[in-house]
């Protein structure tokens, strides 16, 4: 992975806009190091070509029109970051927060960097609570998936624990990159509004 688009990643995750202050590059850097250290990302999927029920209805019909088939895939980051995160929240909140965005940047980029396993025509990964479709629908692809074998688990809520964990849909046969363009959530988006991107700009 390239480590300036990590620490670009992780710094749009905290939010920065503009010029970045060095003293934050050193710190995000530290942070970053760390997060590689706790890191056990694993991941599962598995190959479809007639749409399960819940991939009929919108958004999910809509991003996957005119791929040949899908994969459920489900990923995590495991929960070493996590508790890390946690244990400094009271001893220094300033290197948790940055701890935190860290992971979050690294879980992404590793898990573009696995689905590159599915082929070279595929789109972006689309999880469940994008674009308007619902986090329960994680229920699905855990049903499918099963990814307690890794480490993963569905809270009541549908949300994911570890918390560095995803849990989604990527098309096939069909290349499709994140852009503002052909989000579905572009209207009410707050990154645009602050002029940012949810997503780095270049790959990891």
């Amino acid at each position: 992975m390239n480590s300036s688009e990590l620490r670009r990643a992780a710094c749009a995750y905290l939010g920065c806009r503009g010029e970045v202050p060095e003293e934050l590059f050193a710190l995000v850097d530290g942070c970053m190091e760390e997060a590689r250290s706790l890191a056990h990302f694993r991941a599962v999927a598995r190959e479809y070509t007639a749409p399960l029920p819940f991939l009929r209805q919108e958004p999910y019909a809509g991003f996957l029109a005119g791929c040949s088939g899908y994969a459920l895939v489900a990923m995590t980051l495991g929960a070493e970051a996590e508790r890390r995160v946690r244990a400094l929240m009271t001893l220094d909140p300033a290197r948790a927060v940055v701890l935190d965005a860290c992971a979050s940047a690294l879980v992404e980029c590793e898990a573009d960097a696995w689905e590159e396993c599915l082929g070279p025509a595929r789109t972006y990964r689309f999880c469940p609570g994008y674009g308007g479709s619902d986090v329960a629908d994680n229920a699905y692809i855990f049903r499918e998936l099963d990814p307690s074998r890794i480490g993963m688990q569905l809270l009541p809520s549908g949300m994911i624990a570890p918390q560095k964990s995803m849990a989604g849909i990527v098309g096939l046969g069909k290349r499709a990159h994140r852009t503002c363009e052909n989000c579905m959530a572009a209207a009410g988006c707050i990154y645009k509004k602050e002029g940012r991107t949810c997503y780095p700009e270049k790959g990891c």
